[in-house]
């Protein structure tokens, strides 16, 4: 079984983004995500998203559609009257841009940000992105 990964990513680069089994992509402006999974790409448009836990659980959820949690990262479905988990609550969220002057203005602390060319973090101390591997210094093993 793929490693489960989460991506963050908007749908005008979601065709950047190669196919990898195991990833759960969220383009946000759109309301759309994508599953990787038997080297295929499956995208669903039925999608609502929460900003906290506590706002999903008032919430009656309706069948054959996806709700994301933002504050927790976390997938669900609501099926036969329940809600099922469909992520787990360890992923840390990635997001995708091809500069980082194209991250959100304001990033999260569990959330890495990358680009083709490093890795970064959001440090919340200096209200900025820190480059945590730079691709110039990256090497064989």
């Amino acid at each position: 079984m793929a490693q489960m990964k989460l991506v963050y990513t908007t749908r005008a680069r979601l065709d950047e983004l190669p196919l990898e089994n195991g990833q759960i992509i969220y383009a946000p402006d759109d309301n759309l995500i994508c599953l990787d999974m038997r080297d295929k790409r499956f995208t669903y448009h039925t999608l609502r998203s929460f900003e906290t836990d506590a706002e999903r659980l008032r919430f009656i959820g309706v069948n054959k559609c996806f709700y994301f949690v933002e504050e927790t990262n976390v997938m669900w479905q609501y099926i036969n009257n329940g809600w099922k988990q469909i992520t787990p609550a360890n992923l840390e969220p990635i997001y995708y841009a091809e500069v980082p002057e194209r991250f959100p203005a304001r990033g999260t602390e569990n959330t890495l940000f990358y680009t083709d060319n490093g890795i970064y973090n959001w440090k919340e101390s200096l209200q900025d992105y820190n480059l945590i591997a730079n691709a110039n210094t990256w090497g064989n093993i």
